[in-house]
């Protein structure tokens, strides 16, 4: 059934534990069929997600939706009472919105219009409960924001020329999922002609605020739960050390904000190659002994990756199976 005038008012309720793309294809169908729409995200005391965040990583997919958190225990819209569903809309609804297997006699008590959205989920074959069966594997039906907040982070640290970015992109390729250049490259090419290239301090906390932006962005996109880096604002502390040998107050603080899961040192005992950006071949024994040393005063998983790009891959696959992956996402 179509509702086709604008002055509808509508209403969906769930749980949506976890959201993923078919609840924004439910709330989307429904947006298209009314004035104005609400969103009612209930609240379920054992769930390891809150209603706050579900309702907020709703909102940055469907932000044209009005989202309302119900924080009264329910499980499923049938057992939130009717009446308190009305009591907590702004305005009286005109039609009700359900999807899945919800109660029609929850429905029937609201007393109003309904409609029934890809019941038999055609457009997106998903639900809550195969998702939580296995969320690595039904990862990319989250919505992008969940997919961004739930992934596990792994990077990769080290001095120059230690196949910290040949390592991320065969690691990405493994777990068929996104990896993060680093900025500080690129942002280290685009000043090489000037005259004085001296370091300032604030570029370094500028690099790794950028760095850990493209992160946010990427890890929207990411797969089987994980994010790859390359480098962090940990190493960009290192090259702070490097070049300024100073204090960085404003760049410790993001060096705690970003922390990831788990970090792989790449050691560098292989030769060092000048690819026309690099320049400090003398510091890479200091420098790897100081990121080890940073990384252990941090209380972050490490291990420390030797030998060939086969042999790195293996063991770090082998790693990241046996820990961040074996964890819970949800």
């Amino acid at each position: 059934m179509t509702i086709g005038s604008s002055t509808e008012i509508g209403v969906v309720v769930g749980e949506f534990y976890p959201p993923h793309l078919g609840h924004v294809d439910v709330i989307e169908s429904a947006l298209a069929q009314v004035a104005r729409l609400y969103v009612l995200v209930n609240s379920v005391s054992d769930q390891t997600i809150s209603v706050t965040t579900r309702s907020e990583w709703l909102a940055d997919a469907v932000p044209e939706a009005t989202f309302i958190v119900s924080h009264q225990d329910a499980r499923g819209a049938d057992q939130l009472p009717a009446e308190r569903t009305l009591e907590m809309l702004p305005e009286p609804p005109t039609v009700v919105f359900t999807f899945g297997e919800q109660d029609l006699a929850w429905v029937n008590a609201i007393g109003v219009r309904h409609v029934t959205i890809d019941l038999d989920r055609t457009r997106f074959p998903v639900s809550e409960s195969g998702i939580l069966s296995n969320p690595r594997e039904h990862y990319t039906w989250l919505v992008p924001a969940a997919r961004a907040a739930l992934a596990k982070r792994v990077v990769l640290a080290g001095a120059e020329s230690t196949g910290k970015s040949t390592l991320a992109i065969d690691l990405a390729n493994h777990y068929q999922t996104v990896w993060v250049p680093e900025y500080g490259r690129w942002y280290s090419d685009g000043r090489a002609g000037l005259k004085d290239r001296t370091w300032t301090a604030d570029e370094f906390v500028r690099i790794a605020i950028t760095h850990h932006q493209g992160e946010a962005d990427l890890a929207r996109r990411s797969a089987h739960g994980l994010v790859i880096l390359d480098t962090d604002a940990l190493v960009t502390k290192v090259w702070h050390r490097r070049y300024l040998d100073s204090e960085n107050p404003p760049l410790e603080k993001l060096v705690n904000a970003f922390l990831p899961d788990l970090y792989f040192v790449c050691a560098p005992d292989f030769e060092w190659v000048h690819d026309g950006t690099r320049e400090s071949p003398n510091y890479r024994n200091s420098m790897h002994l100081d990121t080890l040393q940073l990384i252990a005063n941090t209380g972050v998983p490490f291990i420390e990756l030797t030998g060939d790009q086969s042999k790195r891959l293996k063991e770090a696959v082998a790693v990241i199976d046996e820990t961040v992956q074996s964890e819970p996402l949800i």
